[in-house]
C-alpha cells in the first residue's frame, strides 16, 4: 500500500515537473523568436525603446522623482502614522483599514502611479499594516494624479479642462466608492488592526541617504516597466493584433450602436494608458471620455506591473489586484457618463 502511494506521489510530481519544463521551454522559444524579430526590424523596435525611455525621462522622472522621495521620507519619519491615528475610527469604519490609509490615499491622487503602491509596499514592511489591510487598501489607494489626469489628459490631449475635471472625478469618487464597497462584502471576515501603541520605529542613521538610494532603485523599476510595453506595444503592432483585436470586437460593437473607431484606443489604453487616451481623444466627443475614463482607471498593464513591483512585498496576487482595476475600470466608466450629463 505505502508502494503504491509512493509511486503515485512520484508519478503526480513527474508530471509537474514536465509541464513546468514545457512551459519554460515555449517561453525560451518565443523569447528568442522576438528576439530574432528585433535583430530583423532593429530600426523600428529600437524607436519603440527610445520612445519608452523618451516618456520616463522627460514626461514620468521629474514630477515622479520628487514626490515618490517625499513620500518615503514621511513614511520612514513616522510622524504622519501617529497623527493619522486620529482618523482611524473613520477609517475602519468606511475602509475597514486604519487611519494611516487616509495619508496613502491623499498621497495616492496627489501623487499618482504608482506612489499608493509604493507607500502600501512601505508600510507592510515597517509592520504598520496587516497583509489584509495592504490588500484593502491597494483598492482605492492606486490611482492617478490630477497633473496627469486633469493637465494631460483633459487640458492637452482632450483641450478641454472641463473634461479633464470630469475624468479626474469620475476617477476618484469610483476609487472611494469601490473601497467603501469592497469593505462591506468582505467586514465579516476575520480581521487584524495594528495598535498605534504597539508600533516602534527603527530609524536609521542616514535616512535621508537611504531614501534618495531607495528611490532611485524604484524608479529604475518603473522606467524599465515603461519601456518594455513600449516594446511589446511595438510587437504587436508589427503582428498587426491591435487590428486583430479591433476586427474581433468589432460585431460587439455594432450591436451596441458604438463605433469601432474607440477600438483601438481602448486596446492601446489596456496596454498602456497614455497611448490609449491620446488615441480616444481625437474624436473628443462623450462615448471617448467616458473610455478614456475607464482606460484611467484599469490604469493600463504597464502601471500595474509597475504597481505589482511593490505590491508583491505585501503579499498581493496580481490577479486579484488586475480584478479590481477592471471592477474600478466599470464603476469609472458609469460615474463619468452621468457626470457628462451633470456638467456638460
Amino acid at each position: 500500500m505505502t508502494t503504491t502511494i509512493f509511486y503515485k506521489y512520484k508519478s503526480h510530481c513527474k508530471k509537474n515537473i514536465n509541464y513546468s519544463f514545457l512551459g519554460d521551454t515555449i517561453l525560451t522559444i518565443l523569447i528568442f523568436a522576438i528576439m530574432m524579430i528585433i535583430v530583423a526590424s532593429p530600426k523600428k523596435f529600437t524607436s519603440g525603446t527610445v520612445s519608452g525611455l523618451k516618456l520616463f525621462f522627460f514626461s514620468v522622472l521629474p514630477g515622479l522623482f520628487p514626490f515618490m522621495l517625499l513620500t518615503k521620507l514621511l513614511t520612514e519619519l513616522g510622524v504622519m502614522f501617529k497623527f493619522c491615528g486620529k482618523l482611524d475610527k473613520l477609517s475602519y469604519k468606511l475602509f475597514g483599514t486604519p487611519g494611516i490609509s487616509i495619508y496613502a490615499f491623499l498621497m495616492s491622487i496627489l501623487s499618482g502611479y504608482p506612489i499608493g503602491a509604493k507607500i502600501i509596499a512601505d508600510l507592510y514592511e515597517k509592520n504598520l499594516i496587516s497583509e489584509q489591510d495592504a490588500k484593502r487598501m491597494s483598492i482605492f489607494c492606486t490611482t492617478s494624479g490630477p497633473i496627469f489626469v486633469i493637465g494631460t489628459v483633459g487640458a492637452i490631449m482632450f483641450n478641454n479642462f472641463i473634461f479633464g475635471i470630469i475624468l479626474y472625478a469620475s476617477h476618484i469618487l469610483s476609487s472611494l466608492l469601490l473601497g467603501i464597497m469592497y469593505h462591506l462584502f468582505t467586514k465579516k471576515k476575520n480581521e487584524t488592526k495594528v495598535i498605534n501603541s504597539e508600533v516602534k520605529f527603527i530609524k536609521q542613521d542616514n535616512i535621508v541617504g537611504m531614501c534618495v538610494n531607495e528611490t532611485i532603485n524604484s524608479l529604475f523599476i518603473v522606467g524599465a516597466y515603461i519601456t518594455i510595453f513600449y516594446l511589446i506595444a511595438e510587437l504587436l503592432d508589427f503582428f498587426k493584433l491591435f487590428d486583430l483585436i479591433t476586427v474581433s470586437l468589432s460585431p460587439i460593437f455594432s450591436k451596441l450602436h458604438i463605433s469601432t473607431d474607440y477600438i483601438r484606443g481602448l486596446s492601446y489604453g489596456i496596454m498602456e494608458v497614455t497611448r490609449g487616451a491620446k488615441t480616444l481623444s481625437t474624436f473628443s466627443d462623450r462615448m471617448s471620455l467616458v473610455l478614456a475614463s475607464g482606460i484611467l482607471s484599469f490604469s493600463g498593464l504597464s502601471i500595474i506591473f509597475q504597481s505589482m513591483a511593490f505590491l508583491k512585498k505585501a503579499k498581493i496576487k496580481t490577479q486579484s489586484f488586475i480584478f479590481a482595476k477592471f471592477v474600478h475600470f466599470i464603476f469609472s466608466m458609469i460615474l463619468c457618463f452621468a457626470l457628462s450629463f451633470i456638467i456638460i
